[in-house]
């Protein structure tokens, strides 16, 4: 078994439109987790796709990389997720926004995910700024608050 065969696996399958799909999507999934590398959240991200056929199925893919947490500092793993989404970002913008979501519902994830963000170049930046910006004007109730401490805190 070795990455590559592994990540095309999970990009070949993640459309998840028959059994056998979500069968092959899955095992990628347990495969590239079984690494225990948590650089691999890159190729994991690649998995996701606004396309699907099956979000329950999907959703597996977000606790499999929300489980490196387990294995390494939060603040790595964020950092993987956040140098991922550029390259995700234009077939899995609904995936992303979800990702983002539960960062910023978790207090200790938000403040890493601070952190790192603010480091990162400016054309990132855009990027999270129009993803918060969407959050924001989906549910300003629930994240008006936790999205400008966000974008106060990149600045």
């Amino acid at each position: 078994m070795n990455i590559v065969d592994e990540v095309k696996k999970l990009q070949e399958n993640k459309l998840l439109r028959t059994n056998g799909e979500i069968e092959k999507f899955e095992e990628a999934i347990d495969n590239i987790l079984s690494f225990e590398n948590y650089e691999h959240i890159k190729y994991l991200c690649t998995g996701f796709d606004d396309n699907t056929k099956d979000d329950e199925v999907m959703f597996s893919l977000v606790h499999a990389i929300e489980s490196y947490d387990n294995i390494v500092e939060s603040r790595l793993s964020l950092k993987e997720f956040l140098y991922a989404i550029p390259n995700v970002y234009s077939y899995a913008k609904g995936w992303v926004i979800i990702m983002n979501k539960r960062i910023l519902n978790d207090d200790n994830s938000l403040k890493s995910y601070i952190d790192v963000a603010k480091n990162c170049d400016n054309s990132l930046k855009m990027i999270l700024i129009e993803l918060m910006n969407e959050i924001k004007k989906d549910n300003p109730e629930r994240f008006s608050q936790v999205v400008d401490k966000f974008l106060l805190g990149i600045k």
